[in-house]
């Protein structure tokens, strides 16, 4: 029995072992060679806090500063990345507000360069008299947008509220339990393997999983397409209720821009807009006749890099021009 327990011992030990020198090669290895799984997986762990809400399983930390992919983001103390505002709009002002995913959020991109603050440029000139917020928020879906909304934007006090949906913006909602966040918060090793099991999972599906995901989770009677619905029904009610113009932004998938198949998509979220009287602007004619690379944050990394985000801000404009979306409330 003496022998046996300190062989049980020796093992546990070696085991401990190679996890940490695992964890310390991983650290060091992307590091130097980033990888945009793994600084995903690093801003979850270092700049997102759990929330107890079960429709807002998590925000960013208020008052923290990290550098991801390269760029730094920084967060307020009302968790956006987004310098300080005063709550209570200034006499005279106008506020736009952002909601989304981390392609609103600016992932990739210096924080001048999102389209939020591109946008506000365009909007001020002649005449600085607009702000506009972002409260984008990295795998946010559209519920988590309007949740959020709901806790913090609303307090603002915005004329115009812009949705930039994403194609992916119906999923569940992702669970953060507080065993799976620790182990989040210290061990990227994890990460990394959860990453290498879902490229096999990918890799076993072939080069057509993308498609096979999308039509999944857009399939007629989906759970999660229903209450992607409802929630944005809400946003639309919120916003009539306070006299809130509200515009609803289609950001297509960058990686098929050529013969785009996912028109399912971009229909069910203009059906939904045109169902609510809301203004609706699809970003797809604005990328397609660029190649798609050339749009991408890098080449393994999809989301929109600064190139795309001054054709964003340039499109929005004019549609809020078009539509006079900031005229008097």
């Amino acid at each position: 029995m003496k022998r046996f327990c300190q062989n049980i011992a020796v093992t546990i030990f070696a085991l401990l072992l190679c996890l940490l020198l695992g964890e310390a090669i991983v650290r060091g290895f992307f590091h130097f060679v980033p990888n945009y799984d793994f600084e995903m997986w690093r801003y979850a762990a270092e700049l997102k806090q759990p929330l107890p809400a079960a429709a807002l399983p998590f925000h960013h930390r208020a008052n923290k500063v990290g550098n991801y992919y390269g760029v730094e983001i920084r967060t307020n103390t009302l968790g956006m990345r987004e310098r300080e505002l005063i709550p209570v709009k200034p006499a005279g002002r106008k506020r736009v507000v952002f909601l989304g995913d981390s392609y609103t959020l600016g992932w990739g991109v210096p924080y001048e360069a999102t389209f939020s603050r591109q946008l506000e440029q365009l909007l001020n000139k002649g005449d600085a008299g607009t702000e506009v917020v972002n409260m984008g928020t990295g795998n946010y879906n559209s519920t988590m947008e309007v949740e959020l909304f709901k806790l913090k934007g609303l307090d603002l006090n915005p004329d115009l509220v812009v949705l930039m949906y994403y194609i992916n913006d119906v999923e569940p909602i992702p669970r953060l339990g507080s065993l799976n966040y620790w182990l989040q918060k210290h061990f990227y090793l994890l990460g990394y393997m959860r990453t290498k099991t879902k490229q096999l999972t990918m890799m076993r599906e072939g080069s057509d999983w993308l498609s096979s995901y999308y039509r999944k989770i857009y399939a007629v009677g989906s759970p999660s397409l229903q209450v992607n619905g409802q929630s944005i029904k809400e946003l639309v009610a919120l916003c009539r209720s306070r006299n809130i113009k509200l515009l609803v932004v289609n950001i297509p998938d960058l990686r098929r821009l050529e013969n785009y198949p996912f028109t399912y998509a971009t229909e069910f979220i203009r059906s939904i807009a045109a169902e609510n009287q809301a203004p609706f602007l699809d970003l797809l004619p604005v990328f397609e006749s660029f190649p798609g690379k050339t749009l991408w944050v890098s080449g393994e990394d999809s989301h929109t890099n600064e190139r795309a985000n001054g054709l964003a801000s340039r499109a929005i404009f004019n549609k809020i021009r078009s539509e006079a979306l900031l005229d008097a409330r």
